[in-house]
């Protein structure tokens, strides 16, 4: 019986053949680390093999040293064009409510008609607030906090003031009734406004927080020196092979390359410290200040509202009092009244009389030197908020340079390190071709 009749077959007995050994896939594994070996045994291999890690080196620096220019000018550019400008708009509605409601408190505390320029400096409060709100809710992040908070202040802002010229046209006419309207006015813009203008100055205060840490972080630096010891090392360590191998000292297209790479690792590193001093600068002598003397102007007002309306209600309110010597141990032991200056002494002590005197039942008197307490408070007003001016000036300033420092960077890497990485090719192709 011939032993090739299909029928006797495996297959023909329904017996399935058992697969061959995978030794095809080992075999071109094999042969693949069998030519790396001879090739590597070779000068032309082995300089091939510099060429290559050569390459690697410097697109390692390529992309670690761009990324970290990226990351960095990303957090100039936010912090310097979008944070720290709409952390000032929360500032200027935050002090505008404020300072309105001091303003309107002092203004009606006499009766009658109030003075001109308490009018015109609350009205100009509240178109403070309104273009800051609106700057705000056309700008502001996608915090799902600062939205809600804004459309808080947006809803309750026109029944405010509505409250307030329903108290000064009551007051205009004698009617006791104005207080009770002005103490709901007062009593809406502490409990609801503020409390959210707040809550948006902190979601911006955040997120500018968070662009300075990016663009002070020390990560991105030291990413930046490791990829250039790598590039640089892999550079020297190949020239050195050469070197060896050519019995040259030098090879051109390799020295020009390092220096390539030097000069670009140079400017980057200046850049990238640079940058980080002027953002530390920006934040330490400007937004800081700016928030400081904000907090300071703020409890300032604060301040100055409770005296007006304790003296609005004739001895009748017992709140405003305890809020305002609250405000006072704040600013005193907090390390603001310091920033505030010598003036603070004067206006507590003009406010410690205007409260013997009310306490004491001498309202009369204590309505009287109620102004002296006040064109106090509106002297320190105004000079903290020259300087907040002065402060955010001196932000502006900080972050230009911080961005300047980066410029041009984004550009001059990739080019002069691929300029580099086809110099060094080329001084390596060279010495390759001499083996031919």
């Amino acid at each position: 019986m011939s032993t090739s009749d299909p029928e006797l077959s495996l297959e023909g007995l329904g017996i399935a053949a058992a697969p061959a050994p995978a030794r095809g896939r080992w075999a071109r594994a094999s042969l693949v680390l069998d030519w790396l070996r001879e090739r590597l045994t070779t000068t032309p291999g082995r300089l091939a093999l510099a060429s290559a890690l050569v390459v690697v080196g410097a697109a390692c620096f390529g992309v670690l040293a761009t990324g970290a220019e990226q990351s960095r000018d990303r957090a100039v550019s936010s912090a310097r064009t979008g944070t720290e400008p709409l952390l000032l708009q929360s500032v200027h509605l935050y002090t505008a409510l404020s300072d309105a409601n001091a303003t309107v408190a002092t203004g009606l505390l006499a009766g009658g008609l109030e003075p001109a320029a308490k009018r015109a400096r609350y009205l100009n409060d509240l178109r403070v607030a309104s273009d800051a709100l609106t700057a705000l809710t056309r700008e502001t992040g996608a915090s799902a906090r600062a939205p809600a908070a804004l459309a808080t202040v947006a809803e309750q802002l026109p029944i405010y003031s509505g409250l307030v010229e329903t108290a000064r046209a009551n007051n205009r006419q004698g009617f006791p009734i104005g207080a009770a309207y002005l103490r709901q006015a007062a009593g809406m813009l502490t409990g609801t406004i503020l409390p959210a203008a707040n809550e948006v100055y902190a979601t911006e205060a955040e997120r500018l927080s968070s662009d300075y840490r990016t663009g002070t972080a020390s990560a991105s630096l030291v990413a930046l020196l490791a990829a250039i010891a790598l590039a640089l090392g892999l550079l020297l360590v190949a020239q050195l092979y050469v070197a060896r191998v050519s019995r040259r000292i030098l090879n051109v297209g390799m020295v020009l390359g390092t220096i390539a790479l030097i000069a670009v690792s140079a400017w980057a590193v200046i850049g990238l410290v640079s940058e980080q001093n002027a953002l530390a600068g920006a934040q330490r002598d400007g937004s800081d200040s700016v928030e400081l003397l904000s907090a300071a102007n703020v409890l300032v007002s604060r301040a100055q509202g409770d005296l007006s309306l304790a003296l609005v209600n004739r001895g009748t309110d017992t709140a405003d009092p305890q809020d305002f010597a609250t405000v006072i141990h704040t600013l005193s032991t907090s390390g603001l009244a310091g920033r505030i200056g010598p003036g603070f002494a004067s206006y507590h002590a003009a406010a410690i009389r205007i409260q013997t005197l009310e306490n004491s039942g001498q309202l009369e008197g204590a309505i009287t030197l109620a102004p002296t307490a006040s064109d106090i408070s509106d002297a320190l007003n105004r000079d903290l908020l020259d300087r907040t001016a002065a402060a955010q000036q001196r932000f502006a300033r900080a972050a230009a340079g911080a961005s300047a420092d980066l410029s041009g960077l984004w550009l001059a890497i990739p080019l002069i390190t691929t300029l580099a990485a086809v110099l060094a090719l080329l001084g390596l192709r060279q010495r390759i071709n001499e083996y031919r």
